[in-house]
């Protein structure tokens, strides 16, 4: 049995949400990673952050 002309369509379907999941991700760790939107003075990255360290 031959596969068909245009490749398998779940196949693809598959590849492309994994791939527009994987770049969603990629993206939010980014954002997330630069902003973080914490402002709480007693979030423990204050205590990392510290200029006295």
């Amino acid at each position: 049995m031959n596969p068909p002309p245009h490749g398998d369509p779940l196949g693809m379907a598959i590849v492309i949400i994994g791939t527009a999941l994987t770049l969603w991700v990629i993206a939010f760790a980014v954002r997330v990673s630069i902003s973080p939107g914490e402002h709480d003075p007693r979030h423990p990255k204050y205590l990392i952050f510290k200029d006295d360290r």
